[in-house]
């Protein structure tokens, strides 16, 4: 077996300049000239004899190798057509075959002395592991296997290399044409035939349609439209991913769009299904279409088996101006209530003016039809005590209840009323929603993928400022007579107060109008601002959370000392405070609860603090979100805020 690397040394130059020197000592003195020439052949003659065992000593690793797989003198090694590399434990090469230097384009006058000057980046411990690794060099993948060989106390390795690099082109042709589909809809169609001529309108859906069809086209995708507003879309894996790397820039290009200088204000959905086959991402792209509409459109959802992914949704959404949903919605609920024997209405955790509010609104809408109501709310941990205490003030004993008593009165033909969130995990008592067949949801934060998904109606606004404007609204149409009575105008008015901070946030055209309606069935709006006034200790630790905040990119960051009384309503209004801090875009609290850290975010909306709160496992609105960590320490949630943050702002 020859020997196929040449091996190059530094001693055959010490030699040679040896040599030299010893012609120049030779002009002056031939004793030490002979020494000179003594020493510098006795060196090359050791390196010889060096060389000579070492290259016997090879030829017997190699042997030994060829004896193992009773391959005789290696021949069968020369022509195998799979590449072969004997190497030491360090990489060093021994011998090669001529299938793995045509592979790696080896050629004879090339001394490569280590198989980690070939696989550059790649371990070699993983490559000598021998249950088989996988290997990318130069373009070209490798299943790499290889045999331990004991020679005398040593350990030498044989490499097979096989060439997979047609089967990874085939592979990665499969998954980049894997088939998607989308479905895009003009989120605010009904406002644009509003406030336009029929045929503005027309050229404006046209021109949109010509948008959508350049941008898809640009992807290789294929466009087909449906209606004036919806468009369907095949694409390839390829194309999404393409699509996801440029942050779908369809729905910018679609909200800036104006047509003869004025704006438009439109807003584009897309809903994508992700699936095996064309018929399953048939279902899961109206499924997205609809999750993507239901947290305020303006933006892409993408849903892969029960896994929803989100991009976009920066805009604060559109106002619903017509109210014949609503309409809809309080018969339909009217239908429900009547068919009860009784009414359970529950808020979510730590139930604030919104849920005690809305849930006091439907509590008179339930009597208003002779129906059993109670109100489920943990008394322990809830920020409306003060509207609590005012409405058994009013109303008397027993209407509020325990969760733990609320579990009792549960029956077979019980309506369950959940109000101001849609999660069943985040409201008083998750126990009442086991095995209900009768619930029904009413709540205006954007959906998260986790809905209570078996309600029996399911009433989602996340265009209203709040769930007590959406029940405001339900209680003017579910009689020719008023059903709200002077207290429950008054907790459903203050609910809407707090979700819009005074009529500052989200405060539209409806919200004006529910709340122009509880003023005149007798809400008073300094009764209602007395219920939001603090004790000094609350004033007090709530400009201390201010005072420790610092910024971080447009942000406001505070954490709250320890110690501090009703520490959830302290930090919420600290937040909302610190959104007067000039510069400040959006503010975050963290504060230490029961082993984690909660967060309490708030925005004028020019941040969507949802976005970034579901990051972290929490949800909420647009302007106002909170989250929950477990096991963390206050270092550790504000490093994860701040890289959420990053990411947000990345996007």
């Amino acid at each position: 077996m020859k020997k196929l690397w040449k091996i190059y040394d530094l001693s055959l130059i010490f030699i040679v300049v040896g040599i030299f020197f010893c012609g120049v000592t030779a002009t002056y003195s031939y004793v030490l000239s002979a020494v000179e020439l003594a020493v510098v052949l006795l060196f090359a003659a050791g390196k010889f004899l060096y060389y000579k065992a070492r290259h016997e000593k090879l030829l017997f690793r190699v042997k030994t190798v060829t004896d193992e797989l009773t391959f005789s003198e290696g021949k069968a090694f020369e022509i195998l057509t799979v590449p072969c590399v004997v190497v030491e434990k360090d990489g060093t090469i021994i011998w090669l075959n001529d299938s793995f230097k045509g592979t790696f384009k080896i050629s004879d006058d090339i001394a490569v002395n280590s198989l980690k000057e070939l696989l550059r980046k790649n371990s070699i411990d993983k490559l000598l592991e021998g249950r088989g690794c996988k290997l990318r060099t130069d373009g070209m993948y490798f299943s790499v296997y290889s045999s331990e060989i004991k020679v005398e106390d040593e350990y030498i390795y044989l490499l097979y290399f096989f060439d997979e690099t047609e089967l990874r082109i085939t592979e990665k042709e499969f998954i980049d044409t894997r088939p998607s589909i989308m479905l895009t809809v003009i989120d605010n169609a009904d406002e644009i035939y509003a406030d336009f001529k029929e045929s503005d309108c027309a050229a404006i859906f046209s021109k949109t349609e010509q948008m959508i069809e350049q941008w898809a086209s640009a992807y290789g995708a294929l466009c087909r439209k449906y209606s004036n507003v919806r468009m369907l879309i095949f694409l390839e894996e390829r194309a999404l991913q393409r699509m996801i790397g440029d942050k779908f820039s369809i729905l910018d290009k679609i909200r800036d769009f104006t047509y003869e200088g004025k704006s438009t204000d439109l807003t584009l959905s897309i809903g994508i299904g992700h699936e095996k086959d064309l018929s399953e991402s048939n279902n899961s792209a109206k499924q997205a279409i609809d999750m993507a509409q239901s947290r305020g459109g303006d933006q892409v959802a993408i849903k892969e088996g029960t896994q929803y992914t989100f991009y976009g949704g920066v805009s604060s959404g559109h106002e619903k101006k017509n109210k014949v949903k609503t309409r809809i919605i309080a018969n339909t609920m009217v239908e429900i209530i009547k068919d009860s024997d009784n009414v359970l209405i529950m808020g979510h955790r730590f139930s604030d003016f919104d849920a005690f509010g809305s849930a006091v609104g439907m509590h008179c809408i339930v009597s208003h039809f002779g129906k059993e109501c109670n109100i489920v709310v943990n008394r322990k941990n809830t920020l409306a005590a003060p509207l609590i205490d005012l409405f058994e003030a009013e109303k008397g004993q027993g209407i509020l209840i325990s969760p733990e008593k609320a579990t009792g009165k549960k029956g077979k033909n019980t309506l369950i009323i959940v109000v101001d969130t849609h999660k069943a995990d985040f409201t008083d008592c998750p126990e009442l929603l086991e095995g209900s067949e009768k619930t029904v949801v009413i709540d205006h934060h954007r959906k998260s993928v986790d809905y209570i998904d078996n309600s029996v109606l399911f009433y989602h606004m996340p265009n209203s400022s709040s769930a007590s404007e959406m029940v405001t609204e339900i209680a003017q149409y579910v009689d020719s007579k008023p059903v709200l009575d002077k207290f429950a105008s008054l907790a459903l008015f203050s609910g809407i107060m707090l979700d819009t901070r005074n009529f500052i946030l989200r405060a539209g055209v409806r919200t004006f109008e529910a709340a122009a309606y509880l003023r005149s069935r007798g809400a008073s709006t300094v009764e209602s601002k007395k219920l939001f006034s603090n004790d000094m200790g609350i004033f007090r630790a709530r400009n201390a959370i201010i005072d420790e905040a610092e910024t971080y990119k447009d942000c406001a960051i505070s954490l709250a000392p320890e110690g501090i009384e009703n520490v959830r309503l302290v930090t919420s209004q600290a937040a909302d405070e610190m959104l007067n801090i000039e510069g400040v875009k959006s503010s975050f609290v963290l504060y230490n609860n029961a082993g984690g850290v909660n967060i309490s975010a708030r925005s004028y909306g020019e941040m969507n603090v949802q976005l970034i709160m579901e990051g972290l496992s929490g949800g909420g609105h647009q302007t106002m979100a909170a989250c929950q960590l477990e096991g963390v320490s206050s270092q550790q949630a504000l490093d994860m805020l701040k890289t959420e943050i990053d990411k947000y702002l990345s996007n």
